[in-house]
């Protein structure tokens, strides 16, 4: 549709008031494309926090049903099926994004998974080690600036489905989607808009981080604008999600699992 548009503009000729009407027409598709674009880019957490609602409605309701009291989830239950919810809304906004990129003639340059070079990786590697040491030096600095508390994931080894979960959702299944959602389809897209990478970068960083607030509070929240510059630059020096993919996923993985394993295994997985 945006080509249609911007060539019926262009083969206009001598009628002003017809070019600008037909520039608004234009810029009013762009408007409501981009905040498609957007929503899709955003929608996982919304949908996790409306599939994990009807999940505990649904527990409530079936007790009611059985004539039994009320027992919602325990807290750390809930958290496990909300991130379940996450991992798979995930994936539902990877299958939009799919197919609005199919219908916008879009795929190549929203899924641009590319071999690794020696450049690509070593990037991915110096990148995943910036954001390893740096994002602890931020959350610690703004925690005594702010004072408020930086959230942390406890992972209790002797329970293979917690284990499971976190793996499924910081190691496999957000390096790839979120790499897909911010990387791909938002910076796609903003560069068909025309902007400049270093708009880019920028813009796309501080979305990132502005939706890991819900989740993960403002502490978090605001040293994830590190992850977001570290993964946007590899994505615009290589052209190509892979080295964001493999930088994003070592950086989860040691986040998630270093240290919880660590200490079961100083404390020791019978204590």
């Amino acid at each position: 549709m945006l080509q249609a548009v911007a060539f019926h503009c262009f083969a206009l000729r001598g009628d002003g008031l017809s070019i600008f009407a037909c520039g608004m027409n234009l810029s009013r598709i762009h408007w409501r494309q981009s905040a498609v674009v957007l929503a899709i880019v955003l929608s996982p957490i919304g949908l996790a926090a409306i599939i994990t609602a009807i999940g505990v409605a649904a527990q409530a309701a079936w007790q009611i049903g059985q004539g039994d009291a009320v027992r919602l989830p325990a807290p750390e239950n809930i958290r496990l099926y909300g991130l379940l919810s996450y991992a798979a809304s995930s994936w539902v906004a990877v299958a939009l994004a799919w197919f609005w990129s199919k219908h916008h003639d879009m795929q190549r340059e929203v899924f641009v998974f590319r071999k690794f070079t020696w450049s690509s990786f070593a990037g991915s590697i110096v990148a995943s080690v910036i954001v390893a040491f740096g994002v602890p030096v931020l959350t610690h600095w703004l925690t005594h600036i702010t004072g408020a508390r930086s959230q942390n994931v406890h992972i209790d080894f002797n329970d293979a489905r917690s284990v499971a979960i976190v793996v499924l959702l910081f190691v496999v299944t957000t390096p790839v989607t979120e790499e897909v959602l911010y990387r791909g389809l938002l910076v796609a897209w903003l560069r068909r808009l025309g902007w400049k990478d270093v708009n880019i970068l920028g813009l796309g960083s501080l979305v990132f981080a502005a939706n890991h607030i819900l989740p993960l509070g403002l502490v978090w929240s605001v040293a994830m604008i590190l992850l977001g510059a570290t993964t946007n630059a590899l994505r615009l020096r290589y052209k190509s999600l892979s080295p964001g993919w493999l930088a994003h996923a070592l950086f989860n993985a040691q986040l998630a699992l270093s240290r919880p394993l660590f200490a079961w295994l100083v404390q020791g997985p019978y204590s």
